[in-house]
């Protein structure tokens, strides 16, 4: 899959959002759908303790959907002791939640198997057409592609000096001593990222802004009938969906 078109992937992404996040559950086109996130994670090799763990990241946000529906959905009341609480707005939020937890699966799919540059050049495609009306589609893109490209030395930045800080504390040190010791973590790491984006903009301006920024440009590729594959299921599954009965 890594070797595929972005193009295709992007469209087969596009294609199949809809019915993913509008189709009617358990209906044939939405388990269609979910059966084609599934080939999506096997063809990514997205390991399943690390799905696990990001869905894992998420429960806040799915308990907040079930209140948030239980509370404003009207219904029967699923406790006698909390009456607020609707049997039908759980039953919502539980369904919204599947649909946001096949939304993750689908784009950290496609993200493990296409590089952010790659996007960034796929949008060049799409958008490049605004040019021609004056809009500076090719300059947000380099400055896209440039931010894409500066997240990994902050990430080593704020690495470098979380190796280098420890907040572990002795029973009998105080709580004060551990709020300056993240302050000073903080304020490290907050030094080190102005000083790294300030040497990049200084090289911004010594040899031209947009000379200095990444080119967006998409080398051409051969494409062949495992790129039209790619996009060839999820084309399926929409036309059935959209195409009334």
């Amino acid at each position: 899959m890594k070797r595929r078109d972005p193009l295709f992937k992007l469209v087969a992404f596009g294609l199949l959002l809809p019915v993913l996040l509008l189709a009617p559950v358990f209906s044939w086109v939405w388990l269609a759908g979910v059966v084609l996130v599934v080939m999506a994670l096997m063809a990514a090799s997205l390991p399943l303790a690390w799905v696990g763990r990001g869905l894992f990241r998420l429960r806040w946000l799915f308990l907040a959907m079930l209140l948030t529906h239980g509370w404003f959905t009207p219904g029967e009341p699923l406790w006698s002791e909390w009456p607020a609480l609707t049997r039908e707005g759980v039953v919502a939020g539980g369904v919204q939640s599947l649909r946001l937890v096949l939304l993750a699966l689908l784009a950290w799919s496609l993200m493990k198997t296409t590089t952010p540059m790659e996007l960034v050049g796929v949008f060049s495609q799409f958008l490049g057409w605004l040019e021609r009306f004056g809009v500076p589609v090719q300059r947000g893109l380099s400055i896209l592609a440039f931010c894409l490209a500066s997240l990994p030395i902050l990430m080593a930045e704020a690495i470098r000096v979380r190796e280098g800080m420890t907040l572990r504390l002795d029973k009998g040190e105080a709580g004060k001593i551990r709020l300056e010791r993240l302050a000073f973590a903080g304020g490290a790491l907050l030094l080190r990222m102005v000083w790294s984006v300030r040497r990049r903009e200084e090289g911004l301006r010594t040899r031209g802004f947009l000379a200095a920024l990444p080119s967006v440009e998409r080398p051409a590729q051969s494409r062949d009938w495992r790129d039209w594959g790619v996009i060839l299921l999820p084309a399926l599954v929409w036309l059935f969906w959209v195409t009334p009965s």
